[in-house]
């Protein structure tokens, strides 16, 4: 497989989302909205809709969307990392999208998605519980009845927007293994708990569940290799996002050495700053390349397991690594509430372990080498 160089049309799509996210989210936006009661601009998230069309940008056009491949919808996710854009895209679109769209229930798909693509209805998934897995064969959530009526019962983490959702996708345990349960967040007991975490600009809430009323999607079907296609394509996606953050802070530093001076001279000049500055140019472009090949396994299909973990180790190392030289090349000021330089560092922090740690995903990696047939 061969790393998926950007087309002219993606670099159209990347120059016109910088503009955008230049003139609509500056950084004062991000600080009021991470300080909101709903950690996004609703106003950011219709113009996103329905001037550029980016929910729907890779839902098929019979269901509402642009019809564009998972790639362009990737060019997204890096200009919004870089951009540390706020909201509840990343659920909405990379996870709640890709999970109905593997899963085998056309209604769903129908009464779902084409809100979901004109920005109209924000979903989310309910996934990990304690221990925190996101393996989909761990799940004490129960979905009790039978067919597609059913009620839930059971405690979610980490779950992310739920404060702002409108559907919540919850995998449960079934009489088929895995099932994905829709249920409404205004649903007669569900209960929304928002969770302290190191991230203002990503909402985490404690979901707790009561035998609330839910809707069993593809009640026939074990949902397990649904569950895993979502993570693999949302791991591509958060992959992207990191790359773009992860070159973003590296434009910070890199732009402060060459004004700073200590000593009559650019700190830019001293061999410690350009070894920093040269460690991280290495790690973003070997990150870029994981993502890349990455992109091509979203096209496909061969060996995307395998390509989403090494982008995942990659790109979470590399841009938590890029936030802390930031910070370092930066100094004193570096450390301050009033720089920006900190935002990304706890965007880089939080993403590192959203959809499982490095380590998680080499341990992932390993299992194929051992045996290519089995790997989770």
């Amino acid at each position: 497989m061969t790393i998926l160089a950007p087309t002219e049309e993606q670099e159209a799509l990347r120059a016109t989302l910088r503009s955008f996210f230049a003139e609509r989210w500056p950084e004062e936006e991000l600080r009021a909205a991470a300080g909101s009661a709903h950690g996004h601009d609703p106003r950011l998230w219709k113009a996103m809709a329905e001037d550029l069309g980016l929910h729907g940008l890779a839902i098929p056009e019979d269901l509402g969307g642009g019809g564009f491949t998972y790639p362009d919808l990737l060019v997204v996710f890096e200009e919004m990392g870089r951009a540390l854009v706020a909201g509840p895209f990343f659920t909405s679109v990379a996870m709640a999208s890709t999970l109905l769209l593997a899963l085998p229930d056309r209604d769903a798909q129908e009464r779902l998605l084409p809100g979901i693509a004109a920005g109209e209805r924000i979903a989310t998934v309910a996934a990990v519980e304690t221990p925190t897995s996101w393996d989909a064969v761990r799940i004490a959530a129960e979905a009790t009845g039978t067919g597609a009526t059913r009620t839930v019962t059971g405690e979610k983490l980490f779950v992310l927007d739920a404060e702002v959702a409108d559907v919540l996708l919850v995998l449960v345990r079934t009489e088929h293994g895995t099932g994905v349960a829709e249920v409404g967040t205004a649903a007669p007991g569900v209960r929304v708990e928002p969770m302290a975490t190191v991230d203002p600009t990503r909402r985490q809430a404690r979901v707790v569940f009561e035998s609330a009323p839910a809707t069993l999607l593809a009640p026939d079907h074990d949902a397990t290799p649904a569950v895993r296609r979502m993570c693999d394509l949302a791991g591509v996606a958060l992959a992207a996002e990191q790359v773009g953050g992860a070159q973003r802070v590296l434009d910070m530093a890199t732009a402060y050495a060459k004004t700073r001076e200590q000593f009559g001279r650019p700190i830019g000049g001293f061999q410690a700053v350009k070894h920093l500055l040269a460690d991280q140019l290495v790690s973003v472009e070997s990150a870029r390349a994981a993502l890349g090949y990455a992109a091509a396994a979203t096209v496909t299909g061969a060996g995307l397991p395998v390509a989403a973990s090494v982008a995942q180790a990659l790109c979470s190392e590399a841009f938590s690594a890029a936030a802390e030289t930031n910070i370092h090349v930066h100094g004193g000021i570096g450390f301050t509430w009033e720089h920006q330089a900190h935002l990304y560092y706890r965007r880089a922090v939080s993403s590192e372990v959203l959809l499982g740690r490095p380590r998680d995903h080499r341990a992932r990696i390993a299992a194929h080498l051992l045996a290519p047939s089995e790997i989770p």
